[in-house]
């Protein structure tokens, strides 16, 4: 995803330094463990991915080598936490990922958003596309390889985590489509806002 899932994640370093990114903080919320935070099968109803491997890490180096991000840069962001959902879709022949990484503060969570937008910038014919009803939320898309295979991502930071959620698919494959993504992404988004960690 861009590097395995950063080869579709990978990309997925910096999103959003035009403008500013506003990190979603809601009060009131149980806490809510990393686990909890990827996508779950009734998020998937409309998003035809299955979930193939979950990893989990607090070592800063392996998230670094997961995520595309340099060390240092997720040190100074506060760094606490990574998790990452591995998907697919044999029915459209994609693969997908769900990550959520955990830092100090909501300042961290959104830099991180900030620099994921920033880095999709760069890619190849990168497009922007809203999730309407989520704070502070970017979308975004880009070609990738010869077989003109699309990816598609969005994410977002709620207190003090930041979330991504994306897929690929390749030139000749309508499906799935950008509608689906959002859709699970908005399922997610209400599952986990305003839950602080344990």
């Amino acid at each position: 995803m861009v590097r395995a899932m950063r080869g579709l994640v990978t990309l997925l370093v910096v999103l959003g330094a035009a403008a500013p990114v506003a990190a979603s903080v809601s009060a009131g919320g149980a806490p809510l463990p990393l686990q909890g935070r990827v996508l779950r099968p009734s998020g998937l109803r409309l998003f035809p991915f299955t979930p193939r491997k979950q990893v989990t890490t607090h070592d800063v180096a392996g998230w670094s080598r997961d995520a595309g991000v340099a060390i240092a840069e997720l040190r100074k962001d506060g760094f606490i936490a990574g998790i990452r959902e591995d998907l697919r879709s044999l029915r459209t022949d994609s693969i997908g990922v769900s990550s959520a990484t955990q830092f100090k503060t909501a300042a961290g969570a959104a830099k991180a958003v900030a620099q994921t937008v920033a880095s999709a910038a760069t890619l190849t014919a990168p497009r922007t596309f809203a999730a309407p009803g989520i704070p502070g939320a970017r979308g975004f898309e880009f070609s990738r390889g010869s077989d003109q295979t699309r990816q598609f991502f969005v994410t977002f930071a709620d207190g003090d985590f930041e979330y991504l959620v994306g897929f690929a698919r390749t030139g000749t494959i309508p499906l799935p489509h950008v509608t689906a993504l959002i859709s699970a992404v908005t399922s997610l988004y209400h599952r986990v806002a305003g839950h602080p960690a344990p």
